[in-house]
């Protein structure tokens, strides 16, 4: 009777290890894309900054651009987003600021 509890606690030992292991991979992975997204922000942050500078050199700078696509705004097509003082926050167009909630 004992070999079997000492193997019965060996197996849960093994589970254990097991189990511990998948967690580990798992977090690492995890931190892995985490830094794979902050990658794709920093990236998306550094073509917006192109995208406003090449317009501006365009003379476009006084154009509302939206905050999803980055296209220019139609007055008729805005959506400006307020915060709780009433101060314009974001712009989108109407069908990309329906995409938002879907």
């Amino acid at each position: 009777m004992l070999k079997k509890t000492e193997t019965g606690e060996h197996t849960d030992q093994d589970e254990e290890t097991d189990i511990r292991e998948k967690i580990e991979i798992t977090l690492r992975r995890l931190q892995e894309l985490k830094g794979r997204v902050a990658e794709l922000k920093r990236r998306c942050e550094e073509l917006r900054k192109i995208e406003s500078e090449h317009t501006e050199q365009e003379g476009v700078e006084n154009t509302l651009r939206c905050d999803k696509c980055g296209r220019a705004l139609d007055p008729e097509q805005q959506v400006a987003v307020k915060d709780s003082d009433g101060l314009e926050r974001s712009h989108y167009h109407k069908e990309c600021f329906q995409t938002l909630f879907k």
